[in-house]
């Protein structure tokens, strides 16, 4: 199976309010090729390119889905691993995911790219206590549990698998 490396964002602002995005993508399913019926939530982030860390490209998925720089990034915190099926083919998702901190709020989408504004429905702020209450499906799965440790500012030392 072809491995794919993902960089992955939780953009924080002032208020401690995580940026989710809404989207549904009926070319990417799970491992057996079953597509969800309904969007899902999950954070800013794409594949890592050719040449690029994980940092590197976190801030370039960042400027390109929200237009935002001048973000402050920690270190890595979680890793996933899993598998999916995209455009037919089993790919296994790497994931690692940065903390990042932002003042400002307001999002351009001007660089999206055509598949983007496809599958893309909207991109929300939410609160640790939102995440906890919400019935919407948010990958991965366990964010909501780990959100509040990372806005009390409990950095792990060193990044650690969560589950997808």
């Amino acid at each position: 199976m072809h491995p794919r490396k993902t960089a992955r964002v939780l953009l924080f602002d002032p208020q401690n309010r995580l940026l989710l995005v809404r989207m549904h993508d009926p070319d990417v399913g799970d491992a057996a090729g079953k597509v969800l019926a309904a969007p899902y939530w999950v954070t800013i982030g794409g594949e890592i390119e050719p040449g690029e860390d994980v940092a590197t490209a976190a801030r370039r998925e960042l400027r390109e889905e929200t237009g935002l720089s001048g973000v402050r990034f920690g270190p890595p915190v979680w890793t996933t691993e899993h598998s999916l099926c995209i455009h037919g083919k089993t790919r296994l998702l790497q994931e690692t995911f940065l903390p990042a901190w932002t003042d400002a709020t307001d999002l351009n989408q001007s660089a999206w790219t055509e598949l983007e504004r496809q599958v893309i429905h909207e991109m929300k702020w939410w609160t640790p206590g939102e995440l906890q209450a919400t019935e919407e499906t948010i990958f991965p799965t366990s964010l909501p549990q780990h959100i509040p440790a990372l806005t009390r500012g409990d950095i792990p030392a060193l990044p650690f698998a969560i589950a997808p």
